[in-house]
């Protein structure tokens, strides 16, 4: 990628907190039934991006920067289709098919893995982006089936009270930021 291309996409995606918290956050709050049954689709998840974090690094890092968005995409649409083979990605939200709720984290990671630089670094990257988004599906599944079985009103088990809660979540692990 050029200096100018890459520019463009790290204030488009990375370095545009609004858009990159938003659909990262979109697809663990939408995706995850329940705690019982969020295990599977998030190992699923899980390997599946880790994999596509690691071969888009390595094929980005391979290829120069001006293919990278190429492998970027292709690795992302071959990974959004392993989901759909594996019965994930299937449903709708809000008339929107799941799989493009997966696309923007899919090439956003690859990027953001790649821009490590070495080897070591984006297979490190990888592994802690994946496992990151592991926990992450599963404690959203824990929050949905706690706030279902509540017996509070039904205006407080929606997504934007799950939401609330990811924000407390992110506000408490604010403290522990490793750099």
């Amino acid at each position: 990628m050029t200096e100018t291309t890459r520019l463009f996409f790290d204030s488009l995606l990375i370095q545009n907190p609004v858009f990159m918290t938003f659909v990262g956050a979109l697809m663990v709050t939408v995706l995850p039934p329940s705690a019982r049954r969020s295990f599977t689709p998030a190992a699923r998840y899980g390997v599946v991006f880790f994999f596509s974090m690691l071969t888009g690094g390595v094929f980005s890092l391979a290829v120069g920067e001006l293919i990278a968005p190429v492998v970027y995409i292709s690795v992302a649409l071959i990974a959004i289709v392993l989901l759909r083979l594996w019965g994930e990605l299937r449903r709708d939200w809000l008339g929107m098919p799941a799989m493009v709720l997966a696309a923007a984290p899919l090439v956003g990671l690859q990027v953001m893995v790649a821009g490590q630089g070495e080897f070591s670094l984006v297979v490190a990257s990888a592994g802690g982006y994946a496992l990151g988004f592991f926990a992450a599906f599963l404690i959203i599944g824990g929050i949905r089936e706690a706030s279902r079985m509540t017996e509070a009103r039904d205006l407080f088990k929606t997504n934007p009270v799950i939401l609330f809660s990811m924000a407390l979540i992110a506000l408490a692990l604010a403290g522990f930021l490793f750099w």
